[in-house]
């Protein structure tokens, strides 16, 4: 599998998974965060990026694979909070964005 695929995997489950996590963290108890399902699906899918970081970090180089995968998973949940938790995206975080993705592209090349 090309390192596009594994990018996109992980970056579809750490997102979907950190968005979970924080809609069943806000403004709850702990005894409700345990008791919500949402809870344990966003954590399943949080693992299952970890893991799909760890298949791709044996068959490519970590100085290749970890600057991909935070790169676009900070870009994705950023997008992700917007649509999904109400965040805002001003100037300054659209330049952080852009910025991470031009030291991705350096750090890859």
């Amino acid at each position: 599998m090309p390192l596009a695929a594994y990018s996109l995997i992980y970056a579809a489950l750490a997102t979907t998974g950190l968005v979970l996590l924080r809609r069943s963290l806000s403004d709850a108890s702990l005894t409700a965060v345990v008791s919500n399902p949402e809870f344990f699906i966003g954590g399943l899918f949080y693992a299952a990026s970890f893991g799909t970081f760890l298949v791709a970090l044996r068959r490519f180089e970590v100085l290749t694979v970890y600057p991909i995968f935070t790169g676009l998973a900070y870009a994705t949940v950023s997008i992700a909070a917007v649509i999904f938790l109400n965040e805002s995206l001003d100037v300054e975080r659209l330049l952080g964005i852009l910025l991470v993705a031009g030291g991705v592209l350096l750090l890859t090349r």
